[in-house]
């Protein structure tokens, strides 16, 4: 029971990277505005990453610290997923507000912009 118990919680750690924040290395072009913001808009990305690394950090350490009396302690570390794909989500309208507004980058939704049949 315990090898399977740890094999599905490294598993299910394993999902939790489709969830990391990506932090921007350039701009999104080079107009003037979107340069002017675009240390601040790093700024904010990082600061949702760093919101909750404590918070992240306690529950992986004394998860693991309490998973010496048993194994039913490792279950706080299946909510990292969950927090990670939350800050994932957070960081990811940050960067669209940012070029939507700031670098005139429109959202591109590839089901409305499909050529129909009847419009050729």
């Amino acid at each position: 029971m315990y090898p399977k118990f740890i094999r599905i919680i490294i598993i299910l750690n394993l999902f939790s990277f489709v969830g990391c924040v990506s932090i921007p290395f350039h701009p999104a072009n080079n107009t003037e505005e979107c340069l002017a913001y675009y240390y601040q808009t790093k700024r904010q990305v990082t600061e949702v990453f760093d919101e909750n690394l404590l918070t992240l950090g306690l529950v992986i350490t004394l998860s693991l610290l309490n998973s010496a009396f048993s194994p039913i302690f490792l279950l706080p570390i299946l909510t990292t997923p969950y927090i990670q794909y939350q800050n994932k989500l957070r960081s990811d309208e940050i960067l669209k507000q940012w070029k939507r507004e700031r670098c005139g980058i429109a959202d591109f939704n590839p089901e409305q912009n499909q050529t129909r049949p009847t419009d050729l």
